[in-house]
């Protein structure tokens, strides 16, 4: 603590620098990956038991390193606290699935210590507590975290695709491209919906199987303008990692009442809304949403989805920015009102009585039910919503009683 050296004006209470350095790994992927496993089938009618996965036995573990410099700040007697971490990491060997290997192994691709990601971030608490006398308490705390992470290398490759198709056979794709941050969303970027045959010909666009967009589709961007829309029109249509995140926490005491709130918030995430994705596809004879009222159907309308087709046929419905949301928001997370009292009826010594809520509001654009939420463990899957329970909202009475 420098504020002890007598090195610092007395304005500064305390004074912590702190430097921490740390080499950590992850161990937590299948064991199977380095090992040869079998499994039966029944092929041409026959018993058999054939090679499931190809085995790296050479795999290790994932490895990273971080480096954290840190100070601890108090001001003008615990008026003002404040807190800042700086910090730089680097993970490797990272276990991707990018080694090709010949059909005759039964299996195309294998697991391999391959890529490796660098980044930096910054953390910042502050603290003020401006009014602190016996009848009234005001404090005011703040958290902001930035976080930028770039892919460095994927082992001599510069872009690895990767697709999703675990839920309703999805096609929701990401990639790990080397200089952009880790599994943003991949696919198509769209203009809007051509209002009229007039726009759809000069547009000139034809879909993967050479059949002209009418009016009523979507305008996909033909970003090589081959006036063709494939693969190799797909784009990179954000990163599910916010660009800032962080807190606000409020406490307010009078006299025997205190009232507490805990806010969050979260800027710069794109998030997936595949459950959105279902229900106005128009594809299908699957219930669809109100907003599909609002579907192309009359030459020359203006209109923000498209016609309605059986089948999918043109593709209006691929994977593309339609269905990529930003994902801000303000959360109240909690509020809580307590009264606390003495010398309740001679035979309570102490005790406060209190009324308390959670997840009361949220603030946002996005489109689902919540822009807060985690599907899976796995990161790839990190912005995925496929309608997982969100928070309930919750309401609390209680007290407590010291005899």
């Amino acid at each position: 603590m420098l504020a002890n050296t007598g090195e610092l004006p007395s304005w500064i209470s305390r004074l912590n620098l702190s430097l921490e350095a740390s080499l950590t790994g992850n161990s937590r992927f299948s064991p199977t990956y380095g090992r040869n496993t079998y499994e039966g089938t029944n092929a041409f009618e026959l018993g058999s038991i054939v090679q499931k996965g190809m085995a790296n036995t050479r795999i290790t573990w994932e490895k990273q390193r971080q480096l954290d410099f840190g100070i601890d700040l108090s001001l003008l007697g615990g008026l003002a606290d404040l807190t800042a971490t700086v910090f730089t990491n680097e993970s490797y060997d990272l276990l991707l699935v990018g080694r090709s290997a010949s059909s005759v192994f039964g299996n195309t691709s294998f697991y391999d210590n391959l890529g490796s990601i660098r980044g930096k971030g910054l953390e910042l608490g502050l603290r003020l507590n401006p009014i602190h006398t016996k009848d009234f308490d005001f404090t005011l705390g703040a958290t902001f975290t930035t976080v930028s992470n770039k892919v460095h290398s994927l082992g001599g490759d510069q872009q690895m695709v990767l697709g999703y198709n675990g839920y309703a056979n999805d096609d929701a794709t990401m990639v790990m491209a080397v200089d952009h941050e880790p599994y943003e969303f991949y696919g198509y970027e769209t203009r809007g919906i051509f209002s009229t045959t007039a726009d759809a010909q000069a547009a000139n666009l034809r879909n993967v199987d050479g059949v002209a967009y009418e009016a009523g589709d979507v305008w996909f961007v033909d970003q090589n303008g081959d006036g063709i829309i494939d693969s190799k029109d797909k784009v990179s249509l954000g990163s599910p990692l916010p660009q800032f995140y962080g807190g606000v926490n409020l406490s307010v005491r009078y006299k025997e009442f205190v009232l507490d709130a805990n806010f969050g918030y979260s800027v710069g995430a794109k998030l997936y809304n595949g459950t959105r994705r279902q229900v106005e596809s128009m594809d299908k004879f699957y219930n669809q949403s109100t907003a599909v009222l609002n579907r192309w159907q009359i030459e020359g309308q203006e209109a923000t989805l498209p016609r309605a087709t059986y089948g999918d046929p043109k593709g209006n419905n691929l994977f593309s920015d339609r269905w990529i949301e930003k994902g801000d928001y303000l959360k109240l997370r909690s509020v809580r009102l307590t009264y606390n009292f003495e010398k309740l009826f001679s035979l309570v010594r102490s005790g406060s009585v209190f009324v308390a809520a959670e997840n009361l509001f949220t603030l946002t654009k996005y489109l689902g039910s919540d822009p807060e939420f985690a599907y899976s463990y796995d990161e790839r899957l990190r912005g995925f919503d496929y309608a997982k329970v969100t928070l309930p909202i919750t309401a609390k009475v209680g007290f407590n009683l010291n005899f």
